[in-house]
């Protein structure tokens, strides 16, 4: 597949980045200014500004899927992700490029497949009192995501570690994975992966979690 990947420089985009390589997919990167990632035959860079849609579309054109796995790790209030949403949604209508996998978060979704503490009490009182500007932005890219007419599928992910792949992830279609309480970067990049191949995730939100 060609793949562009938003976020490619981040600790997730940049594993999604080195897995699509490894699995023989061409990959366009798009980032900000410097970065670190490594020569590949298969791997184009595009400097772009991610909010303007207009100098993103070029980094879209041609592309089977578009993966963005932009978040923000300021405590505060934030946009981020809802506005990079909102630019690449707009951007890939323009180039006529239907696919998209976004990532956001299970931590805010109490419901169905939590066990009773999770569900009342850790979601709830504690995760949503300590996250909840990003949480409050991811839902708004979520959103933003689900107003288009793209092929979306939302992939909610619990607590994100740097431990090595597991090389196995367990998913749950529009409920929460029971005692999914973190995955492995490596883990999620795969899912990722697998699901932007996966006709039957569109319009579907997946969690998942090791």
């Amino acid at each position: 597949m060609r793949l562009t990947v938003f976020g490619a420089t981040g600790r997730t985009g940049g594993l999604l980045v080195r897995q699509a390589l490894a699995a023989g997919h061409e990959v366009t990167a798009v980032v900000r200014g410097q970065h670190a990632l490594a020569e590949h035959p298969r791997l184009r860079v595009v400097t772009a500004d991610v909010m303007n849609p207009n100098d993103i579309a070029t980094a879209i054109r041609g592309t089977d899927a578009v993966l963005d796995t932009i978040g923000s790790r300021d405590k505060g209030p934030t946009s981020v992700a809802t506005d990079a949403a909102l630019a690449i949604t707009k951007a890939m209508a323009s180039v006529s490029v239907r696919r998209l996998i976004l990532i956001s978060n299970s931590a805010r979704i109490a419901g169905p497949g939590d066990d009773w503490f999770t569900r009342f009490v850790v979601k709830p009182l504690i995760l949503r009192a300590l996250l909840r500007h990003s949480l409050d932005d991811m839902a708004g890219a979520e959103q933003a995501t689900r107003d288009t007419a793209l092929d979306w599928t939302i992939v909610r992910a619990p607590q994100l570690t740097d431990s090595p792949s597991k090389g196995s992830y367990r998913t749950a279609v529009e409920r929460n994975v029971t005692f999914g309480i973190r995955i492995s970067r490596d883990d999620l990049a795969t899912c990722l992966l697998d699901l932007a191949g996966d006709p039957g995730s569109i319009h579907r939100h997946i969690n998942v979690a090791s």
